[in-house]
């Protein structure tokens, strides 16, 4: 570069840092440049604003006083006035040489210009926080700015782009949507795994209170877990659970136990060996003959027992505090409430297509939620593993809340066969077009199973037209899926519909997020007609 040559542009574009009257101050600039570029070490990075550029040679403004004349690599053609980063590639007497670092988001000249309408300095936040708003299609306007900028200094630790993502969707910037959303986009988000913590949690919970001698505090804490788990039974029980108390004979205004339950389907409590031994330490902690001939002749349910057990525990009525103790820590009895847990939150597939199921299935869940979020809080638990489990699960059900303010979407967790999936549903058209019933509808199922893998399938409905697409990573799942599809075309057809399908084979895995994400942009919001996960 001949910066002689060029003297009189260099005067016109130079900030006033250094006096260019005299090619002395202009060497004496480049001196110092030179210092400041020697007390760096190849890979470090250095910040100037572009004075000067002539094909790839580049003369920057470090500081007061300070000029460097450099080799510019990587293809990027900076324009005067702007203040970029750069990696020092070499930093020799001879030659500079220096790449463009991929964070220099303020090449834009719109950055700059957003920027200074609306007063904010120009840095690396403000300026990677404006370009993450425009490509997201948010406005930059002053109060938009300031708006988001306030949201980036209350958490400096978050990454912009997730502050400005939530911001687009009107989800509330707070640090549980926080911390939602980021395990949305990190694929952590599953409902399932949740609340299998907390069942796993309540276990340990219990070990820790009674590790310390507390036995009585350890039967008060299982006397309120169960009297929440059991709180629907006395309005609901009869009607949802085929074998009722009334119908067992343990409810004590009946006479007999169990008679004229031949024609009940016998729902099995535990597997015979574990069951043998509920029923020892039943009789040995005292609980009524009732009761124990009940459990043996498996003429009632879990939730009834589970329900007369915790009766039994309010009134104080098991005087043998030692046997009851080895009772409620015993490994058969853990496992008829892990079973129960299992059970109330999550829904057998058959149960998904019933109506309000899913309404119901939240409604119940957050109302536990928040009377075991209450109990650990009150008994001071609440930073136990048990309480972060809890208090994850109230959290997600308030963000899926939150997106559904704007789209159709919620989590299913799935008690399968012989284990636990969980399963996004999310529908692509927005609410407006849905609460017309106009056009089609299209719809994401995802599932992750632990034997068939991760299954994406995708759903396109037009009048009674259902063309389907399934994804998966396992070609003898795929090959499964394949044939069997004739049993769903058939129960589709039953109700009037024709379907087509089409298998493809692929590795990567959907995340919901960025479906929602994709969508966001052009999304009409329509109140009223969101899916309420809490009921």
């Amino acid at each position: 570069m001949r910066l002689s040559s060029n003297i009189s542009q260099v005067h016109q574009n130079i900030t006033g840092n250094v006096d260019l009257k005299d090619t002395s101050s202009m060497e004496q600039g480049l001196r110092n440049g030179m210092e400041v570029i020697q007390g760096k070490s190849p890979g470090q990075s250095v910040t100037g604003e572009v004075i000067l550029r002539d094909g790839n040679d580049i003369l920057l403004e470090l500081g007061k006083n300070q000029l460097l004349q450099a080799k510019l690599e990587g293809g990027m053609m900076p324009q005067t006035g702007q203040m970029l980063s750069f990696q020092i590639k070499n930093s020799s007497s001879a030659k500079v040489v220096l790449m463009p670092l991929f964070e220099n988001l303020s090449q834009d000249p719109n950055v700059s210009k957003a920027l200074q309408a609306a007063g904010l300095p120009e840095n690396s936040i403000t300026a990677a926080m404006v370009k993450a708003m425009m490509q997201e299609g948010l406005p930059i306007d002053k109060q938009s700015l300031y708006q988001m900028n306030r949201y980036i200094n209350a958490n400096p630790q978050v990454d912009i782009q997730t502050l400005v993502q939530m911001q687009r969707l009107s989800i509330p910037v707070t640090p549980e949507n926080i911390m939602q959303f980021e395990a949305y986009k990190n694929y952590q988000h599953q409902m399932s795994e949740s609340l299998t913590d907390i069942v796993d949690a309540f276990a340990q919970t219990f070990q820790e209170i009674t590790g310390s001698g507390n036995q009585q505090e350890g039967i008060n804490f299982y006397k309120e877990i169960l009297g929440i788990l059991t709180e629907e039974l006395s309005a609901s029980g009869a009607e949802d659970n085929p074998q009722s108390l009334e119908q067992t004979g343990i409810n004590p205004n009946l006479a007999a136990a169990g008679e004229g339950n031949s024609g009940l389907e016998q729902e099995v409590l535990l597997p015979q060996k574990e069951m043998d031994a509920l029923i020892e330490q039943l009789k040995k902690a005292g609980v009524p003959d009732e009761l124990t001939n009940a459990v043996a002749d498996g003429k009632i349910g879990r939730k009834e027992f589970l329900q007369e057990i915790s009766k039994l525990l309010s009134q104080d009525a098991l005087p043998e505090k030692e046997a009851l103790f080895k009772l409620l820590e015993g490994k058969e009895f853990k496992h008829l409430l892990k079973n129960e847990m299992s059970k109330q939150w999550m829904m057998q597939p058959e149960e998904v297509a019933k109506e309000h199921s899913v309404d119901k299935l939240y409604e119940k869940l957050n109302s536990q939620m928040n009377r075991l979020n209450e109990l650990l809080t009150q008994t001071g638990r609440a930073a136990t593993p048990l309480g972060k489990a809890v208090s994850n699960v109230t959290g997600n059900i308030d963000f899926m809340n939150q997106l559904n303010q704007m789209f159709t979407y919620v989590q299913l967790p799935l008690k399968m066969q012989s284990q636990n999936a969980n399963g996004d549903l999310f529908v692509y058209t927005n609410k407006k077009s849905l609460a017309k019933k106009d056009g089609s509808v299209s719809a994401l199922l995802h599932l992750d199973m632990e034997h068939l893998g991760s299954l994406d399938v995708y759903v396109a409905l037009s009048n009674q037209k259902v063309s389907t697409k399934f994804y998966l990573a396992d070609d003898s799942a795929l090959d499964l899926i394949m044939q069997n599809i004739n049993i769903l075309n058939e129960r589709l057809e039953s109700r009037g519909y024709s379907m087509s399908a089409e298998f493809v084979s692929r590795d990567e895995k959907t995340n919901v997020m960025d479906e929602i994400l994709k969508q966001g942009k052009n999304v009409s919001v329509l109140a009223g007609y969101s899916f309420d996960a809490r009921a």
